[in-house]
């Protein structure tokens, strides 16, 4: 019931009419009063926030006596959010694209949560349009991003994907993707897991993730910066072909585990 509030409150109702559309919303046919018994909100109130529910086309009400409410099913209620929310991307973009917009590109932005910094990860890899380089620990791969990742390869010549796995579990449903296998030092070197979306050589989602340290993640197009994430991705590469490509012999030298790969200080 709880989740069910906040999740009619995201879509811009208030607490109490949330409370009024649920309770019709499990049985219509009621009377204000009858709403006002079950929903626990006085009568005063009920019949404005009924009239706003109805004014925004979220619940009917009769047109005999006595008067009863209907809600929208959850089918319906799906459709209208859907068809408004393209009506106000439409609106803001017809409005905004009015508007002279000067970029500075220097900055480098801190991403405030996890959620933000993996929405900017998708928009950044949905929208490329000439190269992409990735790092990203399939802990972190939602549905949606692998969609996105998955029809990136498919328009892209530059497209490269370092992909880590916690537990070794390394499947995607395309095929250009390197598996590192060295996670277990990356997250001890980082304190966490490792993001990193190079779009266009224009921009960078970028930062370390950990439930423990706490999350530092950032997106620039700070040229510099830009240069030195996509770098640092090819690099991974390359080093992960090569181990690749001389498996065997490269296991004979660097140990099974490869791990003498990481041997790089002259003691």
């Amino acid at each position: 019931m709880e989740e069910a509030l906040t999740a009619l409150e995201k879509i811009g109702l208030s607490p109490n009419e949330a409370r009024v559309f649920l309770t019709i919303y499990k049985e219509d046919g009621k009377t204000g009063y009858k709403i006002s018994k079950d929903s626990g909100i006085a009568r005063s109130k009920i019949y404005p926030l009924l009239s706003s529910l109805v004014e925004k086309g979220l619940i009917f009400q009769s047109k005999e006596e006595p008067i009863v409410y209907r809600s929208l099913t959850l089918k319906e209620l799906v459709a209208k959010l859907d068809l408004d929310w393209q009506k106000h991307i439409q609106d803001v973009r017809e409005n905004l694209t009015q508007l002279d917009t000067k970029v500075d590109k220097a900055p480098v932005w801190q991403l405030a949560s996890y959620e933000q910094a993996i929405e900017r990860a998708l928009y950044e890899i949905q929208t490329a349009q000439k190269s992409l380089y990735v790092q990203i620990y399939t802990e972190d791969l939602t549905p949606p991003l692998i969609k996105a990742l998955e029809r990136a390869e498919s328009r892209l010549h530059d497209f490269v994907v370092i992909l880590f796995s916690q537990h070794h579990r390394y499947s995607l449903p395309f095929r250009r993707y390197y598996k590192h296998y060295f996670e277990a030092a990356k997250k001890a070197d980082y304190h966490g897991r490792w993001l990193s979306v190079v779009a266009d050589s224009q921009a960078v989602v970028s930062g370390r993730i950990s439930e423990e340290a706490g999350s530092d993640l950032l997106w620039t197009q700070n040229s510099s910066m830009v240069f030195m994430a996509q770098e640092y991705v090819l690099h991974d590469a390359y080093n992960l072909r090569t181990l690749n490509k001389l498996d065997k012999e490269a296991r004979e030298v660097f140990g099974a585990d490869l791990a003498d790969v990481r041997d790089i200080y002259f003691d």
